[in-house]
């Protein structure tokens, strides 16, 4: 190659990079691990948060599975303000399961950043029997009826405008709680990572779900799962296409769908890294730049508001 064409190569090569973050920024992370935690992670919150705001993302919402994350949340704003950043709590046996007091203090200390309450996750019933892991486990409904705790749970919810987040129960609990938290006034509803192993949502169930005002979850890390992964806990998990992402996301239309990473184990990618990556390969498999935008922007920017 001449010089002459080195040059157009550069200036174009330039162009590339350049509209690919133009691309990026704003893009917002509704799930995404970070130390300290009891599973290693690639970075504490302050650097990924400063990771982030470097990269020109808009949010970034913390999750921990066995502790809360909203005054995590509050800190790390507070010395990285030029991005907003976000925690809940799940409600696994670390925090009482389905523990109200668990929400009610989250809510207290995240002074408006605690913004989601996941059902239980890795102490799911679902979760353990699906991954064989243990017996036992949490459940928030029993033959097609929530658990007496859930209603003053979602009602909660409700009455301060939190964010429902479903974690790793089952389809039928899935199934149950979404229409119930809806008549009890909860506004904003995300089935997490939907077409993961857990939960293990058929395309005609998280239809159904979407038609009731849910949003559905897809995220990164499901792509790097599989009996190949270098994470030794992903393994146990089944490997969820790009392809078939797009493929759902063109069925039940992308006005449905938030995009995160889950990323933030310390052999995955980093969750920047990660979510670049899963909007070139989103394109590259059909999904249009304005989907894209709905997903990784606008769709999370309404649960957060």
């Amino acid at each position: 190659m001449g010089y002459l064409g080195l040059c157009f190569w550069a200036v174009g090569d330039f162009w590339a990079i350049a509209a690919n973050l133009d691309n990026f920024n704003g893009s917002i992370d509704f799930h995404v691990h970070s130390a300290p935690d009891v599973t290693p992670r690639l970075y504490d919150d302050l650097t990924l948060v400063q990771k982030a705001a470097e990269a020109g993302m808009a949010a970034l919402v913390l999750k921990n599975h066995v502790t809360p994350t909203a005054d995590r949340a509050v800190v790390a704003h507070k010395v990285i303000p030029n991005i907003e950043v976000y925690g809940g709590v799940v409600l696994n046996e670390t925090v009482g399961g389905l523990n109200l007091k668990a929400i009610e203090t989250m809510d207290r200390l995240g002074e408006g950043r605690g913004k989601v309450v996941w059902l239980p996750t890795i102490d799911a019933a679902h979760h353990r029997q699906t991954l064989k892991q243990t017996f036992g486990g949490l459940r928030v409904a029993r033959y097609g009826h929530l658990v007496p705790e859930m209603k003053e749970i979602l009602q909660y919810i409700a009455d301060h405008d939190l964010v429902l987040g479903t974690g790793h129960v089952s389809p039928a609990e899935i199934l149950t709680v979404v229409p119930v938290a809806k008549q009890l006034g909860v506004k904003n509803i995300v089935v997490t990572h939907a077409m993961a192993t857990v939960p293990g949502l058929t395309l005609a169930q998280m239809q159904a779900i979407a038609n009731q005002g849910a949003f559905l979850e897809l995220t990164y890390v499901n792509t790097l799962m599989g009996e190949n992964a270098v994470e030794a806990d992903h393994q146990a998990w089944q490997t969820v296409s790009i392809e078939a992402m797009a493929a759902a996301i063109q069925t039940i239309g992308a006005k449905h769908f938030i995009l995160s990473t889950d990323l933030g184990r310390a052999l995955d990618p980093s969750p920047i890294e990660g979510y670049q990556t899963f909007l070139d390969q989103l394109a590259a498999a059909g999904i249009t730049q304005s989907e894209l935008d709905l997903m990784r922007h606008s769709n999370p920017e309404k649960l957060l508001q």
